[in-house]
């Protein structure tokens, strides 16, 4: 199992941007090969948010990121964009 999670800092004036551009992301990545769970987490308090997502692999992570779908996904993406991201990639295995 693979995780990769992307930990963004949020402007305030741009968060509904964001919150926008991740409209139905969750609903399209059922459709991504390997791709086992997303969320996009949006906590109550502070200007972060977690994009969170679980792998069948890092192999199907990787597959996705250098793919097709990747590039439409993040097409359109603001090249001035004040949000900062901080992304993070673990291989687990959860014990029973």
């Amino acid at each position: 199992m693979f995780i990769a999670m992307n930990r963004l800092t949020v402007p305030a004036d741009y968060r509904s941007h964001l919150e926008e551009r991740f409209a139905g992301s969750g609903a399209r990545m059922k459709d991504v090969p390997g791709c086992l769970e997303f969320q996009f987490l949006i906590p109550t308090e502070g200007d972060e948010v977690i994009v969170y997502t679980k792998w069948e692999s890092e192999a199907s992570f990787t597959a996705w990121t250098q793919g097709e779908s990747f590039q439409r996904a993040h097409q359109g993406s603001n090249p001035n964009s004040p949000v900062k991201g901080d992304l993070r990639l673990y291989n687990v295995k959860f014990s029973s």
